[in-house]
């Protein structure tokens, strides 16, 4: 239904003119709706994404390193190393989209985590 700008009646959607005070109505552009999973991006059929590298997981992978780390040192000094990589591994696999671009965030994890470990001391 499409409701006049003017008196507000409930015209057809098909409607030129509106059938109470006949002034013309606005057209309205027949878009088709789309559906979506919420956490999918929106966009259009057409338009293309523009892909971008994964900061934000690479950081937080990192952090979950060294916290993991520096709490299971205090734990199990031996195995901390592995398990704190293994952890970050785990999320890096878990949060990121493009999949082939894992390798790099690999590198660039350990390379977050070793100027954090530098510049804050965690």
């Amino acid at each position: 239904m499409v409701y006049c700008p003017y008196c507000g009646e409930k015209n057809k959607d098909n409607a030129t003119f509106c059938k109470k005070c006949g002034k013309r109505l606005p057209e309205i552009e027949n878009k088709p709706t789309s559906h979506h999973l919420p956490g999918e991006p929106i966009h259009s059929m057409g338009e293309t994404v523009k892909s971008s590298f994964e900061w934000d997981v690479a950081i937080i992978a990192a952090l979950i390193f060294l916290i993991s780390y520096k709490i299971l040192g205090i734990i199990s000094p031996s195995i901390a190393p592995w398990l704190a990589a293994a952890f970050s591994i785990l999320y890096l696999l878990s949060a990121t989209k493009k999949k082939a671009s894992i390798p790099l965030l690999i590198i660039i994890t350990l390379l977050i985590a070793v100027n954090i470990k530098a510049f804050i001391g965690l």
